[in-house]
């Protein structure tokens, strides 16, 4: 009862939004910083990962525990993937660098005037969403971050991650990118 008013009020509400969108079945948990150490709670989903992370990043950088957490991923054989927002690799101590390093494969989203996303799917099945941006100074933040374990949410998550993926462009170098960033926002 209460999942159909639900997605009759969404529906009159926001009616780009499909009805069938909604996922019933869904189990959540979430991490409140800075009372809770959400970077651990990341860390242990990135952790269980057994084949692919997709991330899409606005703000991520290096001591975060999230950047150790996917270089670990990386280097046990997991397929990582990183959209980030155009000026994620400019930042300083931005974690871009020791992720392409790591060698995983980083596109920059450009055409949006922020990526703001800061979501993870996991496996096809997991995603990781809230404010909490993937940075050091996010847990200092009045922060939330959401584990939501759904095959179908997870499917909407990793749909608009491949379309954000089919309009961004290919990092290949900070010095390369920071300089064209720079150039163009002046």
């Amino acid at each position: 009862m209460f999942l159909a008013a639900l997605s009759l009020t969404l529906a009159a509400l926001h009616p780009v939004v499909p009805v069938s969108s909604l996922s019933s079945g869904a189990a959540v948990a979430v991490c409140f910083s800075p009372e809770e150490n959400c970077a651990d709670f990341a860390d242990r989903a990135i952790g269980n990962a057994e084949r692919e992370i997709l991330v899409g990043a606005y703000g991520l950088t290096n001591g975060s525990g999230i950047v150790e957490a996917l270089i670990r991923a990386k280097e046990r054989g997991i397929d990582v993937r990183l959209i980030a927002d155009k000026t994620t690799p400019c930042e300083r101590k931005s974690g871009v660098e020791a992720l392409a390093t790591a060698g995983v494969p980083i596109w920059i989203d450009d055409r949006s005037r922020i990526a703001h996303a800061k979501t993870m799917v996991i496996d096809g099945a997991v995603t990781l969403t809230g404010s909490y941006n993937w940075t050091r100074g996010a847990a200092a933040n009045s922060e939330n971050l959401n584990l939501i374990s759904s095959p179908g949410v997870a499917a909407a998550y990793a749909a608009h991650w491949r379309e954000r993926l089919a309009v961004s462009v290919r990092f290949d170098r900070r010095e390369d990118w920071c300089r064209v960033a720079s150039a163009q926002a002046r």
